[in-house]
C-alpha cells in the first residue's frame, strides 16, 4: 500500500505508475523521468511525476492513454462527472485569477460547496508553476494536490471564452476552452485527464464547443 506522501521511493513510484521497476529505473538512469538520487537510491516527487505525465499525455499513443483509463477497473464516465449545469458558455476573457473564479462560480451555481478563497489559491498555486493551458487552445486547471481537493465526489467543469484569453499558453495563442478538473483521489485525476487527453485528439474540438448555443449542445459535442 503506498503512503500518500510526496517522496516516493524507486518501489513505491513503480507501483504507482503500474510499471515494473527494471523499466522505471532504466527510465531514470536515462533521465527520461524526473528522479533525484539520494544516498545511491532514487526518490522521485509526486507531484513532480504528475505534471510530467500530464504533459505526456499531448503525444502519447491512444493505446497508452486506454490502458491508463483502464488500469485498476475503476470505470469513470466524464459524463456523470460533468452535468449540463457545470458547464458555463460565457467566460470572459481576462487575467488567470479572473478567468478562475468565474470557473468557481459556475462550480458553485452547479449546488457544489465551495470555499471560493481556499479553492482559488490552490489553482493560482498550481498555475505559478506552469501553466495548465498545454493543449491547443485548451486549459485542465487543478489542484497540485489532487488530495487537496475538497468535494465529496469528482466534477469537471466546463467553461468556455468565445473571445480568446491569455493563460500562459504552451504555444502562445489564446485560449478558449477549460477544464476545470476537480477530484480528491491522485488515480481519478490522472484518469480524467486521459480521457479528457483522447477527446482532444479530434482536431475540430475546440471549434465545435465554441459553436455549441447552450450547454447541453457543448456536452453532445464532448459525448456523441
Amino acid at each position: 500500500m503506498i503512503e500518500d506522501d510526496n517522496v516516493m521511493t524507486l518501489a513505491e513510484m513503480a507501483e504507482y505508475l503500474k510499471i515494473a521497476k527494471r523499466s522505471l529505473l532504466r527510465m531514470a538512469q536515462a533521465g527520461d523521468i524526473p528522479g533525484t538520487k539520494i544516498a545511491s537510491q532514487w526518490r522521485f516527487m509526486r507531484s513532480v511525476i504528475d505534471d510530467w505525465m500530464i504533459s505526456r499525455m499531448k503525444n502519447l499513443p491512444a493505446s497508452e492513454l486506454e490502458k491508463l483509463i483502464q488500469s485498476d477497473k475503476v470505470p469513470l464516465p466524464l459524463y456523470r462527472l460533468l452535468p449540463v449545469e457545470l458547464v458555463g458558455l460565457d467566460i470572459r476573457p481576462g487575467a488567470k485569477k479572473q478567468v478562475l473564479e468565474q470557473l468557481l462560480d459556475v462550480l458553485a451555481g452547479g449546488g457544489l460547496p465551495v470555499d471560493a478563497r481556499v479553492f482559488l489559491q490552490k489553482l493560482l498555486d498550481r498555475e505559478d508553476m506552469v501553466s495548465t493551458a498545454i493543449f491547443p487552445g485548451i486549459a485542465l486547471p487543478h489542484f497540485r494536490k489532487p488530495e487537496e481537493c475538497p468535494l465529496p465526489e469528482p466534477r469537471i467543469v466546463l467553461g468556455i471564452c468565445r473571445q480568446g484569453t491569455d493563460f500562459d499558453s504552451l504555444d502562445g495563442r489564446p485560449t478558449h476552452v477549460f477544464f476545470l478538473i476537480c477530484a480528491g483521489n491522485v488515480v481519478v485525476h490522472l484518469k480524467i485527464i486521459a480521457e479528457l487527453a483522447l477527446l482532444f485528439r479530434r482536431g475540430s474540438l475546440v471549434e465545435e464547443l465554441l459553436a455549441a448555443p447552450d450547454p447541453a449542445s457543448a456536452l453532445q459535442v464532448l459525448f456523441r
